[in-house]
């Protein structure tokens, strides 16, 4: 590889002559006093402002010269992904036939470098547990990564990198630290939905609680449960209630019924054999009792759901006690709330 600084000497001599490149002298004379500042500056160290002059200049004047001159500034500053872009930009700018051999030198040279450090530069590759990739939005040090590229290697500079991970108001945060040639992959782990919902109902909390020692996970506050079996189980119990109590009161007068036509001597005491006339007597009574054993029936089921229902329901602050018992004419509930 030839000098770098002689062949920087080279293109700002060749700028007088590249009207292709700019159409004003005056801005090819700019380029070439801020190639040499940029030069300048390569030599004191100073890179940063290296980098951004040389740059300054290889915007005026397309030339491979001034692309390599800026990639090296960016590889002394860290920047190995920026520079080995421009390695490929100055092997791709078309040959002029004004070029002098400087600029095929370069070209050259940029291949060969850039071929050395795309080994060397650290890839990353970003895995999500938890949630669908499709949902989620990764961001590389403040710049987001197309969809498209999620499954892909990224190229990063050396250095601790900042990876987030989106999902609507959750932020999950990787910091990793890189090395030259690096592959590493980074695992972006997202709370599973059913492990919030069986969450102690508190308060959601205002600052994101660390899982690890880079991992943050910004809370969601925490539905509560909808007391739907509960409601249930009080509806049951009072319908099954009021089947009891209807039970109850059919069952007394079934029970009246059967002591009139008993005492009305048109009977026997079974009630099995009557007179003509009392048909309708007996009739009443046959139709009382069956509402009385349907209701004692229906509403002993119901109420038995009914306090199944609250007794298996989520338990508030304070412990429920319910007991139920039907006799053959009443009904009981009881209960500490």
């Amino acid at each position: 590889m030839k000098n770098r600084f002689a062949a920087s000497l080279g293109v700002i001599t060749l700028l007088v002559s590249l009207t292709a490149y700019a159409d004003d002298k005056s801005l090819v004379s700019s380029a070439r006093e801020l190639a040499k500042l940029g030069l300048q500056d390569y030599d004191a160290g100073n890179y940063e402002e290296a980098a951004k002059k040389l740059g300054q200049a290889y915007a005026v004047v397309h030339v491979p010269t001034l692309a390599v001159d800026q990639a090296r500034a960016l590889m002394k500053l860290g920047k190995w992904v920026n520079a080995s872009e421009l390695y490929l930009e100055a092997m791709n700018i078309p040959k002029d036939g004004s070029w002098q051999a400087v600029q095929l030198d370069a070209q050259r040279e940029a291949e060969a470098e850039r071929k050395n450090l795309l080994p060397r530069i650290p890839r990353v590759r970003v895995a999500v547990v938890g949630a669908n990739a499709t949902d989620i939005t990764v961001v590389v040090d403040g710049t987001e990564i197309p969809k498209a590229l999620h499954d892909a290697e990224q190229l990063l500079d050396p250095g601790t990198r900042n990876i987030r991970g989106l999902r609507g108001s959750e932020t999950i945060t990787e910091n990793v630290t890189l090395n030259e040639g690096d592959r590493r992959t980074v695992t972006l782990r997202f709370p599973q939905p059913d492990a919030a919902s069986k969450a102690p109902d508190v308060p959601p909390l205002t600052t994101p609680s660390q899982t690890s020692a880079n991992t943050e996970v910004v809370s969601k506050p925490i539905e509560r449960k909808d007391p739907t079996q509960k409601t249930l189980g009080w509806i049951s119990l009072g319908i099954g209630g009021v089947g009891v109590a209807t039970g109850t009161v059919a069952g007394l007068l079934a029970l009246s019924k059967r002591s009139t036509l008993r005492n009305s001597g048109a009977c026997s005491d079974d009630l099995r054999h009557c007179d003509p006339g009392e048909q309708s007597a007996i009739d009443s009574y046959n139709t009382w009792r069956v509402v009385s054993s349907v209701g004692f029936i229906a509403g002993g089921v119901l109420a038995a759901t009914g306090v199944t229902l609250l007794l298996t329901s989520p338990k508030q602050s304070t412990d429920s006690q319910l007991s139920f018992s039907i006799g053959p004419s009443s009904a009981t509930l009881l209960g500490a709330f």
